[in-house]
């Protein structure tokens, strides 16, 4: 999830695009030293909120047998004969002696399912000390500043899987979350996918709210997705069939800068370029929508500035059926209930983030701190609408581009 009080100055740099300086750029100073008032605001805000328990909902987990290892399976479209398995898992990056929570989703029988009368949910957290350093360098929020939050899976469908093995083999696809975001953005879509087969892998990236561990020099996200990519057959004893790639705002730019030729690309809400403006190779879907405020089309020319090899897709025909998508394909949201940025995440991260800070809307927006559309999706809600179209493409789309 992109973080509601994003500096104005920076909006591109945080995405991984290229931008260039405008004459209405707000001053540096006042800028710090509003988000700073912003900043401490967020800070008694939060700290008078922790006294209140964080709400998830219910969930009645499927019956358990006895764990077997497995070759993951993959189904035709529009069903859904596997169950969705989540458990966390650790990544260690010893030259940075931190260890990086990996959110992992797999398929499992139902046969295989939990019989444990206990709820699946994501421990999510939101740390607005955090949030102070990536935007201003501040060090003065308290840690205590900052709130967990219990998120319920979107689907009906999804096992506790913290003592099943990984399957030994199968599709995988890494999910990769935006500027300050969180490993549970796209968890509706693991969900989906893993229903489907895939095994899908979101580790968390230094720019994240949940800041499960210290941030330092050296210690980006191609370090560790190269470890990722390492652990996944070394430590997990996971063999992948193939790859693949899914991306939100910044985390376009680690679609555009992991694997090779052969893998699979996702990127939504950001551009189908590099940051020096040449072209992404390779196979690539690419979603986007013209009532996107913070990587809106119109900055760069509008439809007429996606690449000419990319087909447009149709939305209206994708809603009746999904073909053979071509494999540099371009779906745009363009009407007035398009949706906005954060749209694309889940419900739940979405309506945690309100939850939290809603309340300090009127604040940003009277400093002029660009709220990266919570005004608008605290509005619109449409995070279910919107997967409901951009779901069934996107799995339509690693499966024709994974799946030989």
């Amino acid at each position: 999830m992109c973080f509601l009080f994003v500096l104005l100055l920076h909006p591109l740099h945080t995405l991984g695009l290229t931008t260039t300086k405008t004459a209405g750029t707000m001053n540096r100073r006042l800028l710090f030293q509003n988000l700073g008032v912003a900043a401490m605001v967020v800070a008694f805000q939060i700290t008078a909120m922790m006294v209140q328990p964080a709400q998830a909902l219910a969930f009645q987990p499927a019956p358990k047998t006895p764990p077997t290892s497995s070759v993951a399976n993959i189904h035709d479209v529009g069903t859904s004969p596997s169950m969705a398995a989540y458990k966390t898992l650790s990544l260690q990056l010893d030259d940075f002696g931190v260890e990086v929570p990996v959110a992992c989703w797999f398929p499992v029988a139902p046969s295989k399912a939990s019989l444990d009368p206990q709820t699946v949910e994501y421990q999510h957290r939101i740390s607005v000390r955090r949030i102070g350093q990536l935007l201003a360098g501040w060090d003065f929020i308290p840690e205590l500043a900052s709130r967990n939050f219990a998120l319920s899976p979107t689907s009906m469908t999804v096992t506790d899987g913290q003592n099943l093995p990984l399957p030994t083999s199968g599709p995988v696809v890494l999910l990769a979350h935006g500027y300050l975001g969180s490993r549970f953005d796209l968890s509706h879509l693991a969900e989906e996918l893993t229903q489907q087969g895939f095994i899908c892998l979101s580790p968390e990236f230094p720019e994240s709210l949940a800041a499960s561990y210290d941030r330092m020099d050296g210690l980006d996200r191609s370090r560790i997705t190269q470890a990722l990519l390492r652990a996944i057959p070394n430590e997990w004893q996971l063999q992948p069939s193939s790859y693949g790639i899914v991306g939100h705002s910044l985390g376009c730019g680690t679609v555009i800068k992991t694997g090779d030729k052969n893998w699979a690309r996702v990127c939504i809400a950001g551009f189908p370029r590099q940051q020096d403006g040449s072209p992404i190779s390779g196979n690539v879907l690419f979603l986007t929508s013209m009532n996107d405020g913070a990587v809106s089309l119109a900055r760069f020319g509008g439809k007429e500035a996606i690449p000419s090899d990319y087909a447009i897709l149709d939305e209206a025909k994708l809603l009746t059926s999904i073909g053979r998508l071509p494999s540099r394909a371009a779906l745009v949201f363009d009407r007035p209930d398009a949706p906005n940025h954060i749209s694309f995440l889940s419900e739940g991260v979405n309506d945690a983030m309100i939850d939290l800070l809603s309340a300090l809307l009127p604040v940003a927006q009277a400093l002029k701190i660009p709220v990266l559309d919570f005004d608008r999706y605290k509005v619109s809600r449409d995070s279910l609408p919107t997967a409901n179209v951009v779901h069934p493409l996107v799995v339509a789309y690693l499966k024709q581009e994974m799946i030989q």
